[in-house]
């Protein structure tokens, strides 16, 4: 075949977007002669298509060596360059580019962009209005500058005009999309981004900005559709990102595990990628994997408070509890207001007394020192010293308020199975039950029949918000328990408090403001020496001998008692009573 056959073949096979086939022909033809400029260029497209950017900014370069008066050359290698994250480099070619061809429209809406993303807004409106000198229904030109507008009222406004004026044109409806969702006006976004992907069917850009519009309205099922178009056209670390998410989150997890491993191929340095794999390692129980993806992510942002602290939780689980605790007071510092922080750090610092008593009372006296208004840190060494803790309510609902989210799934690790044991020592239960200390509704699930009435109490907003997912309660109420006992208008045929009086200690008050109802709660086993004690593990245990001097001191004579695990702890079971008393 002739050399312009060849070529005109490779053209044609370039323009139906059949790259690879195209660039094969375009290197054989390089073999003959190595020096052509216009090879050299079409194969550096061919590279800039598939993403390729440094290829494609070398294939450019040996062009405009050929033919240094060509000015599409310095345009197509700025486009690379600013690809590859060197806008500088980008700014020089595009004014290289304007020099050879003053009217180059694109050269001026590039430069425009790349000015805009700076920040550099005066050079940005002056490379826009040289667009529109030449151009001026340019509609990248004029969107350019709505883009530069400050206050997003008029930003909107502009871009709604520029849309109702160029109704088929996508840049606008894009950039307009774009803006809501900045704003979380998801529904907005979405159907503004569902238009310009009818318009744009094939461009990543706008498949990717509609998936994450339908994931922010809980569409995930109609994401993941276009999620996977997005990926066949233009691989993106972005799109394998949230892909992988929800596919993980379907429990498919040998194609999200791919697509996580794809999404830190095509970006290594990007952050999220590195942290959302290794969550997805730790969940899977592959900690040492998990532990390699977050040092990945400390080497690349040592200031993230959130990769400190899930690094020290993968050091906590395996065991190594010094290294943990450093990781954790460093995520502290960088972010002292995220209580998540300071719950892995207490958590850590009880692991630790277990081998190391009086060194965990020094690094919790140093922690209150430094931090003496810190509730975790208090709590922490009142419980390492066995002292009680005046504070503990306020303590329990910062805790289970943090808890709330991942609450089922550590008790589930934990096997916890109290609300079923209520339910088969105490049977159905009849009329109004107050659930006391509810949490996310797991001993009302257990209880609820259809002749039962439930109220649930609890301290923890963020509990109680899981508990109404459930719909079991007529009625759910932020309280703390003693408060809410005090105040109550209505009494009921049952009260419940499960794996709740470990957090409170002193229960005199609270069986006083129960009796003369009939009451079910559970305890941890305390020894006889004291009515109760707070433990090293932050919760209280009650002595056998103080809970029956209580109901008997409130006319309960009917009491029926049960021993049993009621969960288990670091491998150990922990020993505790179930009470029913009437």
């Amino acid at each position: 075949m002739s050399y312009d056959l060849l070529f005109q073949k490779a053209i044609e096979l370039h323009n139906a977007n059949r790259l690879d086939e195209a660039a094969a022909i375009y290197r054989q033809i390089l073999e003959t002669a190595p020096q052509n400029p216009d090879v050299l260029n079409l194969l550096g497209l061919v590279a800039q298509a598939k993403g390729a950017h440094p290829e494609a900014t070398e294939l450019f370069y040996q062009a405009i060596c050929q033919t240094p008066e060509h000015a599409p050359l310095y345009f197509n290698l700025a486009i690379s360059l600013d690809a590859w994250d060197k806008p500088i480099e980008a700014i020089d070619n595009l004014k290289k580019a304007i020099k050879l061809a003053p009217d180059m429209k694109e050269a001026y809406i590039t430069l425009g962009d790349i000015y805009r993303r700076l920040n550099h807004r005066l050079e940005a409106t002056s490379a826009y209005e040289q667009a529109l000198n030449l151009d001026k229904q340019s509609v990248e030109a004029l969107t350019g500058k709505a883009l530069l507008i400050e206050q997003m009222s008029e930003k909107i406004s502009t871009l709604e005009q520029i849309i109702k004026d160029y109704p088929n044109s996508p840049l606008p409806l894009f950039e307009l999309a774009n803006c809501y969702f900045n704003m979380a006006q998801y529904d907005k976004a979405s159907a503004l981004s569902s238009r310009v992907v009818l318009l744009l069917p094939e461009n990543p850009e706008a498949l990717n900005l509609h998936a994450f519009t339908l994931l922010q309205t809980q569409h995930p099922e109609e994401a993941e559709k276009y999620l996977r178009r997005s990926l066949q056209i233009f691989p993106s670390a972005k799109a394998a990102l949230a892909l992988a998410e929800i596919l993980s989150g379907k429990g498919l997890s040998q194609e999200a595990e791919a697509l996580f491993r794809q999404a830190i191929r095509l970006e290594d340095k990007n952050i999220e990628a590195h942290i959302n794999y290794a969550d997805f390692l730790y969940h899977q129980h592959r900690l040492p994997e998990a532990l390699e993806e977050y040092r990945a992510a400390v080497i690349l942002d040592p200031k993230r408070a959130e990769v400190s602290n899930n690094l020290g939780i993968i050091l906590k689980d395996l065991g190594d509890y010094e290294q943990a605790l450093g990781l954790f007071f460093n995520a502290l510092a960088l972010k002292p207001d995220l209580e998540e922080i300071s719950i892995n750090l207490s958590e850590t610092l009880t692991l630790f007394a277990q081998n190391s008593p009086k060194d965990a009372v020094k690094i919790a006296e140093n922690w209150v020192k430094n931090t003496p208004d810190n509730i975790f840190a208090r709590h922490t060494l009142a419980s390492l010293k066995g002292e009680n803790f005046a504070d503990n309510q306020i303590f329990a609902q910062k805790l289970f308020d943090a808890f709330a989210d991942n609450y089922e799934l550590v008790l589930a690790r934990l096997d916890y199975r109290l609300p079923n044991s209520i339910r088969e020592f105490i049977g159905d239960v009849k009329g109004r039950i107050v659930d006391l200390g509810c949490g996310t509704g797991l001993t009302g699930l257990a209880l609820k029949t259809p002749a039962t009435e439930l109220i649930g109490v609890d301290i923890s907003q963020a509990m109680l918000k899981k508990a109404k997912e459930k719909h079991i309660y007529k009625q759910l109420i932020q309280k703390e328990i003693q408060d809410f006992l005090q105040n109550q208008n209505d009494k009921a045929d049952l009260y419940v408090a499960a794996d709740v009086f470990n957090y409170i200690g002193d229960l005199k008050e609270i069986i006083r403001l129960i009796s003369p109802h009939p009451l079910c709660f559970s305890i941890e086993n305390g020894p006889n020496e004291t009515d109760f004690r707070l433990t090293a593990n932050g919760r209280y245990q009650h002595s056998e001998q103080y809970i029956n001097k209580l109901l008997n001191n409130n006319g309960y004579n009917l009491i029926r008692k049960k021993l049993l695990v009621i969960r288990k702890e670091d491998n150990q079971e922990v020993q505790g009573t179930l009470y029913f008393a009437q």
